[in-house]
């Protein structure tokens, strides 16, 4: 067959339409076993190309996925060697969560949760082999049938090999590198921790929660986060992510969570779910005939084509993660800013799954954080709009919290009936806003 090319026990098409992937030195082919007719993926790194410390990765990657063996992570069928290439067969995984981002914007929370168990699992894996992954972000987990497959091992070492020739290097994608890390270019098992919080975080909210451009300016937003861990979350999500993704990405690695820990946060999220549908598919309801007619929408011409708007009640979260003093949680306005759009922006113009390049190793795309400036204390009560009015509120009755602990439970009573209200009725948040602006 024109363009066919056999690799061993394997077969491609070297053609645009079978590429599935491409690199600065490779590229990766959907193919096949000649047998079984299995479907793999062909990756080809060409010889010529690939030197120093990049063809040291690629063998670094190739015998540690020798030693691995486990659900989530990425399988290595076979691997050949000739005059001009390298290949590496692999699984082939229909996608990975970069595309996924790059189509839907972010992920619905349940199948992030079920991503990130997956994922502690795999690294519950390597934890007991004693390897670092180094480059959890979001190309690097693909897809396959609904399950995560943890791939791309160029950068992993083992725990006990981290010697002084690897702390010449920083390695990793710094938008998804601890602080310990970028700052003292220190690694550890928690070091895939603080990434996997980046990753959860970006897969609920589409956009990593540290941002910027440039280096000196990511250190030192980092270096804020230190003194205030204030994370912006642009809605609220479920009190176990809240707390799951404070405790991933604390700071401190000693204060960082264990993957057992994790799991156990997490597996709550599910047992409080199960529990709540049990309730209410266990609750009788009788309609009668006038209740009927009664909830039934009208159904006339003129409302037929009307969009009926929805109030959907806001969710309590509590981020209180046990080791953080300062554990405050803000919640923004969820629209499109410039930050934003430069890391939509920066995911377009870098496609495929295979990143493992220069670019890997010093682009920085994709971080945010919330600052608090003078600017923002000048914003006036009349020109916030309503969320922006309950985010003021809530902010300074974290204030008082920290101020006065004896009124915690006081204080958090007050900030649910401001939920509440604010998903029932505008008109009540709007007079509370109307009563603080003439205080």
């Amino acid at each position: 067959m024109l363009n066919e090319k056999v690799i061993g026990e394997y077969v491609y098409l070297v053609s645009d339409e079978c590429k599935v992937g491409v690199g600065q030195f490779s590229h990766v082919y959907k193919g096949y076993h000649e047998k079984t007719k299995k479907q793999v993926a062909i990756k080809q790194i060409d010889k010529k190309q690939i030197k120093g410390i990049f063809e040291q990765m690629l063998r670094n990657e190739i015998n540690i996925l020798k030693q691995l063996n486990h659900q989530y992570i990425l399988k290595m069928d076979a691997y050949y060697e000739t005059t001009n290439n390298f290949y590496i067969i692999t699984e082939f995984c229909e996608t990975d969560v970069l595309q996924i981002l790059k189509n839907q914007g972010s992920l619905p929370e349940d199948k992030v949760i079920a991503y990130v168990l997956q994922i502690s699992e795999a690294l519950k894996y390597l934890n007991s082999k004693k390897i670092i992954h180094r480059d959890i972000k979001p190309s690097n987990i693909l897809i396959h049938e609904g399950e995560v497959r943890l791939a791309d091992f160029g950068f992993a070492v083992h725990q006990d090999k981290v010697g002084i020739e690897d702390r010449q290097f920083q390695i990793g994608s710094p938008l998804y590198m601890s602080p310990e890390t970028l700052l003292k270019n220190q690694y550890n098992h928690k070091t895939d921790l603080w990434s996997l919080g980046v990753l959860y975080f970006e897969m609920i909210f589409g956009i990593v929660p540290f941002f910027s451009i440039e280096m000196d300016d990511l250190l030192r937003k980092l270096q804020q986060y230190q003194q205030d861990y204030i994370l912006t979350f642009k809605y609220p999500i479920s009190e176990a992510s809240t707390e799951a993704i404070r405790n991933l990405l604390a700071y401190d690695p000693s204060h960082r969570c264990e993957i057992r820990n994790l799991e156990i946060i997490l597996k709550k999220y599910y047992n409080n779910r199960a529990a709540g549908d049990a309730s209410i598919h266990s609750q009788k309801r009788t309609i009668t005939p006038d209740k009927r007619r009664r909830d039934s929408p009208n159904q006339s011409p003129e409302i037929r084509s009307k969009v009926q708007p929805v109030k959907k009640e806001l969710v309590k979260v509590s981020c209180s993660a046990k080791c953080f003093d300062k554990n405050s949680t803000y919640f923004t306005k969820n629209k499109a800013n410039k930050e934003d759009n430069q890391q939509h922006s920066k995911r377009e113009e870098n496609p495929g799954t295979d990143r493992k390049d220069n670019e890997a190793i010093h682009q920085i795309s994709g971080i945010r954080l919330h600052e608090q400036t003078q600017q923002n204390d000048k914003v006036t009560h009349e020109n916030m709009n309503n969320e922006e009015f309950l985010a003021f509120l809530i902010k300074k009755l974290e204030s008082v919290k920290r101020q006065d602990p004896s009124q915690n439970i006081q204080i958090n009573e007050c900030q649910l009936l401001l939920y509440q209200y604010y998903g029932k009725d505008q008109n009540v948040l709007q007079g509370l806003k109307n009563k603080e602006s003439s205080s």
